[in-house]
């Protein structure tokens, strides 16, 4: 239980016997703990050592613990110092590890990362070090560890106050599970929109470093790009913000899975020619019905499914099994 202040078994034993009792001599500690004595006399050094107990005046030596708090208080700083030593060590040797890796035509600007296990486990990395925003882009396939891990912003992230922003690509929602996966990340905080294809999967962690696929559509995520601070980073990073301008926000399921709902042929129809992006006119031409008729036909289904533009509504439509954007029919 305390071996996080510097503690073994020994240290332990003697020095909560000197908490439950005013002063004990080290013959009451060894009848009490049974600990060797050899042993005991070592432990009793370490936590003298630790300001955790101290000698009382006179014969026999007695021993008792000095007021826990502010010496577990002290202890602990001391700790949190060596952790901030720590980082600062993992920071320097990570530079000589980036330096390592790059030849010699090469900067280092960027890494190189490889096999799925490597993949997962540097986007955890992002996620855990962000200290104000992450952001991503995120399409199939999906980073895997080896234990069978996602990587997932919510669960890396947890209770830490750092901004999430991620889009995802239409095709997502085809994924099994996707729609709750999705809903349990806004819960968490996370602010999610979505576009109709995504033309790149991407992490980026406080604009200090960017993971992107090495390939442009991988078929398995086995191999990435880390990026640095750089002009390459600098547009990531403008291209999320242009894309997140034009994505369009996820509205979460209002108590409603689409069960038992009516929807005709031809409205189904309308919502497949309106997600991928036919206007009025053109949709009136393809179901050969009048112009006005599709008009109020596009604002009734907007108000069933509570979306805010087309793009939303094809995407709405789609989780309530309305249509299939894989099995969209394509204009004559």
């Amino acid at each position: 239980m305390l071996e996080i202040l510097g503690l073994d078994h020994s240290g332990e034993g003697a020095y909560l016997a000197l908490v439950d009792n005013p002063a004990l001599t080290m013959d009451e500690l060894h009848s009490r703990t049974g600990i060797d004595p050899a042993a005991l006399g070592a432990a009793l050094v370490r936590l003298e050592d630790h300001g955790l107990i101290s000698r009382m005046p006179g014969r026999p030596v007695r021993y008792s613990a000095l007021p826990p708090e502010p010496a577990v208080e002290v202890l602990l700083l001391s700790r949190e110092r060596d952790i901030q030593r720590m980082r600062a060590l993992a920071q320097r040797l990570a530079e000589r590890h980036r330096k390592a890796r790059v030849g010699p035509d090469s900067t280092s600007l960027i890494e190189v990362i490889v096999g799925q296990d490597g993949v997962a486990r540097c986007g955890q990395q992002l996620f855990r070090r962000a200290e104000r925003e992450i952001r991503g882009i995120d399409a199939p396939p999906y980073a895997q560890t080896s234990t069978g891990e996602r990587v997932n912003s919510s669960r890396n992230i947890g209770g830490r106050r750092v901004r999430s922003r991620f889009i995802h690509a239409r095709a997502t929602l085809t994924q099994p599970g996707a729609t709750e996966r999705i809903e349990r990340d806004i819960a968490a905080g996370e602010e999610v929109r979505f576009l109709p294809e995504s033309p790149m999967k991407m992490i980026i962690a406080d604009d200090q470093a960017g993971l992107i696929p090495l390939l442009a559509t991988p078929q398995v995520l086995d191999a990435c790009i880390l990026v640095h601070p750089s002009a390459l980073l600098d547009a990531l990073s403008t291209l999320f913000e242009t894309l997140w301008q034009r994505a369009q926000p996820f509205v979460p399921d209002q108590g409603t899975n689409g069960a038992g709902e009516f929807i005709s042929e031809e409205e189904r129809r309308i919502v497949s020619l309106l997600a991928m992006g036919l206007p009025d006119e053109a949709i009136a031409r393809q179901l050969e019905i009048g112009h006005r008729t599709v008009q109020r036909r596009i604002q009734a289904l907007l108000l069933r499914l509570g979306a805010t533009s087309r793009f939303q509504a094809g995407v709405l439509a789609a989780r309530r099994g309305w249509w299939n954007p894989d099995e969209a029919e394509a204009p004559c």
